[in-house]
């Protein structure tokens, strides 16, 4: 089912993203995060974290070109339904990854912005009689 491009429905689309599994594999000089429903999509660091990382952002952004696009994620997968294969190397982990909302939120400019800009909040009434 397409989106509707409009900011209500990137809202609402946005609120129902949920967590999707990752799988995240040792590889030369790091490691290396595939999701499973999202054929064409990975990410890699050199460390576990930074994979992880990497992962979320990968997501995030795949996630928010689908909303803007009017195309529907897919659903993710139960990690419980996810069978691990037997060529995955030792040390592999499945993980959930959760998209980042904020970073879509913005993006997408569904946040409210405050009135005279980023500083004004900050400045006040300074310089102000």
């Amino acid at each position: 089912m397409a989106i509707k491009r409009d900011k209500q429905a990137w809202l609402r689309a946005l609120e129902d993203l949920q967590p999707y599994p990752v799988m995240l594999l040792p590889s030369t000089g790091g490691w290396e995060a595939v999701f499973p429903n999202l054929a064409r999509l990975n990410a890699w660091g050199q460390s576990k974290e930074m994979a992880r990382v990497n992962a979320t952002e990968a997501l995030t952004f795949q996630l928010g070109q689908m909303i803007v696009a009017g195309d529907t994620p897919p659903n993710p997968s139960n990690p419980d339904n996810l069978i691990p294969g037997d060529d995955e190397p030792p040390g592999s982990e499945l993980v959930m990854i959760e998209p980042d909302k904020a970073v879509l939120r913005s993006r997408l400019g569904l946040t409210k912005k405050e009135k005279g800009g980023p500083m004004a909040a900050t400045l006040g009434r300074l310089g102000r009689k």
